[in-house]
């Protein structure tokens, strides 16, 4: 149910123009982008089909949809075949950890250097 909602309020509501949602607090005490900064917008923009525009807001939320979904998928299956337990240690194990940790400091960085 608030799940619903939230979804609701996100595809009806621009965060650009409503007081409903938060401002970033990072940026608005240093000036920088965070990674999340516009990650509301681009929820809005996924939900109202607008990929490109979502992909401007923050390219990083949209590249890391899929990867969620399937970290999703993966938790859901009661009793992982091998194969299946072998995938999710590759791709949500440690390693990974460190790796997508990495991508978000590069990201971060890099927002603020273009």
């Amino acid at each position: 149910m608030l799940a619903s909602i939230i979804i609701f309020l996100y595809k009806n509501y621009n965060p650009l123009d409503s007081i409903l949602f938060p401002k970033c607090p990072f940026k608005t005490a240093t000036g920088l982008l965070c990674p999340g900064c516009g990650s509301q917008r681009a929820i809005h923009n996924v939900l109202n089909m607008n990929i490109l525009g979502a992909i401007k807001e923050n390219l990083l939320l949209v590249l890391a949809v899929p990867y969620i979904i399937l970290n999703l998928v993966f938790t859901s299956i009661k009793q992982p075949s091998e194969t299946q337990l072998k995938w999710r240690r590759r791709l949500f194990g440690e390693k990974a950890i460190r790796i997508v940790f990495s991508i978000i400091i590069i990201y971060w960085v890099g927002r603020n250097l273009v």
